[in-house]
C-alpha cells in the first residue's frame, strides 16, 4: 500500500489525542443482537487501547452531556453512535450533538449522514459526476407503478439504511409484485420505494479510507455462488445477522478479489474512490457494487460502515486484507479523524 501523507494521518495539534468511545445502546435490543454488539464494541476498545492511546468507553440512549465533562482539544471522539432515544436513523442527531459540543470525531459529518440517507439523490450526484450507476426511479404510491418497465428489478427504501427493507420479496418480476413491495415499504417502513433493474452478476465491496488522499483497501467479493436462487442472493440485514441462517452459512466474503479477473480490481477500486471524492466523504466508507458486463455499476454507498467481529465486515475484511488489523485500523482511523481536532 502506497505511503500517505503525513497531513493524512496526523493530528494538526501535534498532541495524540485522548478517545471517548461511543455507542448507543437500547434497552428494547434483543439479547443476541446486544452481545453482537458488545462483542465489536470490546474489540475497538481494547484495540485503541492496545495502540497507546487513553481511551474512555461510554454507552448512551438520549443523553450525550457525560461529554461535557471532557476538553474538545484533547479528546477525539470515536462515534459508534446509530440513534438517539431509539429512533430509526437518528444517527445525525448523535452528530449534531457531539458537533454541538465542539469535539472532532470519526466517520462522517451530521450533513453527510442526512445526505447519504437520500438514495435517489446520492444516485444523481454520482450521475453528474460521470460514475457508473444504474436508471431508477422514486414511486410514492403503487398507482404510479406503471413509470416502471424493466424486469426484473430490485425495490429498496429510498431512505433506508444499508441493506434494512431487503429481503428476497424485494426482486419483483411483474408490475403487480412492485406494486405490492411499494405498499409494504409504506406500510412496514414509512417510505418510498426505489427501483432500480436487478442485477444478478456478482457482487464487490470495497472500503475507501482517507480524507486528502482517499485510498480503496482491497475489493471484497460477496459470494453467493452456493444459492441457485437469484432472489437469494442479497446480503440482507437478517442474514448478516443471524449466524445460524442458511444464507450467513452460505455466502462468503472473499478478500482480495476478484481472483479470475485481475482486471476488475483496479477498475473497481477507481470507481469506489471516485465516488468518495464525489459525495466528499470523509474518514472511511464502503461503496457497494455489482457488475455489469465488465462495468462495476454502484448500488450503495454506507458512511461509518459496520466494523463488527463477526466475519460479515467487509470493511474490515479488507482492512485485514491490506494488512490492517481490527487495532492497526482503528488507529488509522483515529488518525484522519485527528486532524479536525480544534487547537
Amino acid at each position: 500500500m502506497p505511503d500517505r501523507s503525513a497531513s493524512d494521518v496526523s493530528g494538526t495539534s501535534g498532541v495524540t489525542p485522548r478517545i471517548l468511545a461511543i455507542t448507543n445502546e437500547n434497552p428494547d435490543w434483543l439479547e443476541a443482537d446486544r452481545r453482537q454488539g458488545d462483542e465489536a464494541w470490546r474489540a475497538l476498545v481494547s484495540g485503541i487501547a492496545e495502540e497507546g492511546y487513553e481511551c474512555r468507553a461510554f454507552k448512551f440512549f438520549d443523553d450525550l452531556g457525560f461529554l461535557d465533562d471532557f476538553d474538545p482539544r484533547e479528546w477525539l471522539v470515536w462515534n459508534w453512535g446509530e440513534e438517539l432515544a431509539g429512533r430509526p436513523w437518528s444517527d445525525a442527531e448523535v452528530a449534531d450533538e457531539i458537533e454541538r459540543r465542539g469535539f472532532a470525531y470519526t466517520g462522517a459529518s451530521a450533513r453527510l449522514i442526512r445526505q447519504t440517507q437520500d438514495r435517489m439523490d446520492v444516485k444523481r450526484r454520482i450521475h453528474t459526476a460521470g460514475l457508473p450507476t444504474l436508471p431508477g426511479v422514486v414511486l410514492r404510491d403503487p398507482g404510479t407503478v406503471a413509470e416502471w418497465t424493466v424486469f426484473p428489478a430490485i425495490v429498496k427504501g429510498a431512505h433506508q439504511h444499508a441493506s434494512v427493507g431487503i429481503d428476497s420479496e424485494a426482486i419483483v418480476s411483474t408490475p403487480a409484485e412492485l406494486a405490492r413491495r411499494v405498499v409494504w415499504l409504506r406500510e412496514r417502513h414509512r417510505d418510498d420505494a426505489l427501483v432500480e433493474p436487478f442485477l444478478d452478476p456478482r457482487e464487490f465491496h470495497v472500503a475507501v479510507w482517507g480524507n486528502e488522499v482517499p485510498e480503496a483497501l482491497p475489493p471484497v467479493e460477496i459470494d453467493f455462488s452456493r444459492l441457485p436462487d437469484p432472489r437469494d442472493r442479497l446480503y440482507t440485514e437478517e442474514w448478516k445477522g443471524d449466524l445460524a441462517s442458511r444464507g450467513n452459512k452460505s455466502i462468503r466474503l472473499i478478500c482480495p478479489a476478484p481472483v479470475d479477473r485481475v482486471y476488475w480490481h483496479r477498475r473497481l477500486e477507481t470507481v469506489a474512490v471516485a465516488a468518495y471524492r464525489a459525495l466528499g466523504l470523509r474518514d472511511y466508507a464502503r461503496i457497494d457494487l455489482r457488475m455489469l458486463a465488465d462495468e462495476p455499476q454502484i448500488l450503495d454507498v454506507n458512511v461509518n460502515p459496520d466494523l463488527m467481529t463477526d466475519g460479515g465486515s467487509a470493511f474490515v475484511a479488507a482492512a485485514a486484507a491490506g494488512g490492517f488489523g481490527y487495532a492497526r485500523m482503528a488507529r488509522r482511523i483515529i488518525e484522519y479523524a485527528a486532524n479536525r481536532m480544534p487547537r
